[in-house]
């Protein structure tokens, strides 16, 4: 796994994460962190249907929505 994943859009690395396992299937990925940055956090939660089921820690869009510029991408706030 020696491309570089971090440059681009939301779309652009997910695309690229998809070729890596398609090209690679026996391939584990054991960190995606090089992937998601405080940027690809925030257009992601852009593109997000803010209406939808709350997430698996039962947290809906709206309430990570408050203060989410605050938050890292390790928060668990």
């Amino acid at each position: 796994m020696s491309e570089i994943l971090s440059s681009g859009s939301v779309s652009t690395r997910r695309q690229r994460i998809a070729e890596l396992a398609k090209r690679a299937p026996q391939m584990a990925f054991t960190s995606l962190s090089h992937v998601i940055d405080i940027d690809f956090l925030k257009e992601a939660y852009e593109r997000t249907r803010k209406g939808g089921a709350p997430g698996i820690d039962g947290q809906t869009a709206k309430q990570y929505g408050v203060n989410a510029h605050e938050k890292g991408p390790t928060s668990r706030s």
